[in-house]
């Protein structure tokens, strides 16, 4: 058995001693018809190497993890194993900036999936979602949402993007830190003048330079480094190019069939990624900004979700509008002149909900001051609410299902549908068009 480093003992220690904290807690069990199964696996990219902050002949390798629907339930898992737990906590923390006490508990989490359970035996496969965490986050952090998408017959590859996640230990033992390397000044001067701009004339100005900002920047590398991750998996997914293990997993998914979504960074990189994969029928974005420099004022040409925190009362951050006729999303994934008319692109406000609070950690913390990072909706329902609102969105476009699900899920989930129309309008008027 690993032992457990004496650092780490220390903070998981701390944090069982705080106020406020528990000894296990569990994430909400998922309410589909099919049991959920789970497993770790890696793929590795010979042909790009050097990236994430490691050596220039070390090939890229991303951690991942799968939820499918299985044959039978079980008793559940460690929400992380004692290796991820001893590595990517204490950095989770440090990423965040959240106090080490409260996110140490995770380490006695559990899970309500089933490691290594037989997947189901079923008429057709399963559609396919790939998902990835956000930036400075860690791989697994959002398995309620991925464990409730199997519970209702998708199978959900979530991927680790090393040096831009937590720190995570690969299986040949190597670790991979948080690049905490210091953005482009050019790019922090480019970033302030936008969310400080208040009119909509100075920010399309902005946007009209933000290609030259993003290269060369760290945020820049990043952009072209996660969307060829998700490319390079998903290419590999549909060949059948993975370990052993998890073949007869991933023979139950059909890749035709195929989602790309994320969280934060991660949903900035579904929106892009799908655009760019044929076989991509819709995208979801959880709360991520878009950083694409080619989907301003651009059509996404795919379906997609994109569900926002409550910017209204909790900007993302400081500077940046809180009014409800605005989200600065409004500017990304449809032209305009046209923006809010496409059915294809559903736009959604999360009533009381902050940036985090689209992961796992709003179910699995505890103790005071959290609502400063998860706002002050209620983290079941929220959770609820996210999931139910995903799987109608895929249920339309990968599954072919009735379209007026959807609109009864944005609404039983208490979301507030935005329209653009502030941006819209402008936009109009700029050309000497009637809004």
């Amino acid at each position: 058995m690993r032992r457990i480093a004496p650092a780490f003992r220390r903070f998981l220690l701390a944090a069982l001693a705080w106020p406020g904290i528990a000894a296990a807690c569990a994430l909400p069990a998922p309410d589909g018809p099919h049991p959920v199964g789970f497993q770790r696996f890696e793929l590795t990219d010979d042909a790009r190497r050097g990236l994430g902050g490691e050596a220039a002949d070390v090939p890229r390798t991303l951690p991942a993890a799968v939820w499918y629907p299985a044959e039978a339930a079980g008793a559940g898992r460690a929400y992380l194993s004692p290796a991820e737990a001893e590595v990517q906590l204490p950095a989770l923390a440090r990423n965040l900036r959240y106090a080490p006490e409260s996110v140490a508990a995770l380490g006695g989490c559990r899970a309500p999936d089933t490691e290594g359970a037989a997947p189901a035996q079923a008429a057709s496969r399963f559609p396919l979602v790939v998902l990835s965490h956000g930036f400075y986050s860690y791989p697994l952090q959002n398995t309620a949402l991925a464990g409730a998408l199997a519970s209702h017959g998708y199978v959900v590859v979530a991927l680790g993007h090393p040096g831009d996640s937590a720190d995570v230990r690969l299986a040949d033992g190597r670790l991979v830190p948080t690049n905490m390397a210091a953005e482009k000044p050019e790019f922090l001067a480019w970033r302030h003048a936008f969310h400080s701009a208040s009119a909509h004339a100075a920010r399309a100005r902005l946007i009209d330079g933000y290609g030259e900002a993003l290269a060369g920047s760290r945020l820049g590398a990043s952009v072209e480094v996660w969307r060829d991750d998700v490319l390079f998996a998903v290419r590999a997914l549909q060949a059948g190019d993975v370990p052993a293990p998890v073949r007869p997993v991933l023979a139950a998914a059909d890749a035709g069939r195929l989602a790309i979504a994320g969280m934060s960074f991660g949903g900035s990189t579904a929106a892009s990624a799908c655009r760019r994969l044929p076989a991509c029928r819709a995208a979801i974005s959880l709360d991520g900004l878009n950083f694409d420099p080619e989907l301003f004022d651009a059509d996404l040409q795919r379906p997609l979700l994109l569900m926002l925190g409550d910017w209204v009362r909790f900007p993302m951050y400081d500077g940046l509008p809180s009014e409800a006729g605005f989200n600065p999303n409004d500017y990304a994934y449809e032209r305009w002149e046209a923006a809010g008319l496409s059915p294809d692109v559903l736009r959604v406000r999360v009533p009381g909900t902050r940036h985090m609070s689209f992961t796992d950690l709003p179910l699995l913390m505890a103790g005071e001051g959290l609502e400063a990072h998860f706002g002050d909706a209620d983290p079941p329902a929220v959770a609820g609410a996210i999931a139910a609102a995903s799987r109608a969105f895929l249920d339309v476009h990968l599954k072919g299902a009735d379209p007026a699900a959807l609109p009864r899920a944005i609404e039983a989930g208490g979301l507030v549908r935005h329209d653009p129309r502030q941006t819209r309008a402008w936009a109009r008027s700029r050309s000497g068009e009637q809004p």
